[in-house]
């Protein structure tokens, strides 16, 4: 009788663990391709363009508004398979992202400018 109580007991906890993994495992599945994840996996995958400093250094502010308003392509790699809506997630995440490190670039140039600038004495007016 002790048995059967136990073996009750242990299928009862199996049982109820699969009802509750079953149902975890269908919501991951169709978070996979939601807005919500593409967005966040492309604030991840961002990556920012060393080479806007020169545009910060050479242009100034003008070069640092450059950098705000051209707009990153993601890698196409990243959106190959993917549905709509994640894509679009991933898309509006990885240029937002990479924008604002592109545009911290340029702000670097263009200070390190300016700093270099000062330095030597450019802001200097003997007459």
């Amino acid at each position: 009788m002790y048995r059967n109580s136990i073996l009750i007991k242990v299928i009862s906890v199996f049982l109820i663990a699969v009802m509750v993994a079953i149902p975890m495992t269908l919501l991951a599945q169709q978070q996979e391709g939601t807005f919500a994840q593409g967005k966040m996996d492309g604030e991840r995958d961002a990556k920012g363009n060393e080479l806007w400093v020169l545009a910060g250094v050479g242009c100034g502010i003008i070069g640092v508004g450059a950098a705000y308003f051209m707009k990153p392509t993601p890698p196409a790699q990243a959106l190959v398979g993917k549905s709509a809506d994640y894509v679009l997630g991933y898309t509006d995440g990885y240029q937002n992202n990479a924008r604002n490190k592109n545009v911290g670039y340029a702000c670097g140039g263009w200070a390190a400018f300016v700093a270099i600038y000062a330095a030597a004495g450019g802001f200097n007016t003997i007459e």
